[in-house]
């Protein structure tokens, strides 16, 4: 699950703080560089999750626009608008 590998990923980004903070003299170029690799860890994991969205939202507007009966019926049973705010805001 991305949730636990963005946990995982943050907590190893911290261990490596902890470990590199006693020995090093600029406390506030540390602190910069680890809010950077944050940063960019949070960005990378958010797009990533975004993408995901879209593309579930995307694989049903096209089952929905499709002229097979089926697919529209299923599609309509569980709309794109609602997976989107499930998927961003929970259960």
């Amino acid at each position: 699950m991305a949730t636990d590998d963005f946990r995982a990923q943050t907590r190893e980004l911290l261990a490596r703080l902890v470990t590199e903070a006693p020995s090093t003299p600029d406390r506030e170029a540390l602190l910069d560089n680890y809010a950077d690799d944050l940063t960019r860890l949070y960005s990378h994991h958010t797009h990533a999750l975004l993408h995901e969205v879209i593309e579930d939202v995307r694989t049903r507007l096209d089952a929905r626009l499709s002229p097979d009966p089926v697919r529209q019926t299923i599609a309509t049973v569980q709309t794109a608008a609602q997976d989107l705010w499930k998927n961003i805001f929970g259960p």
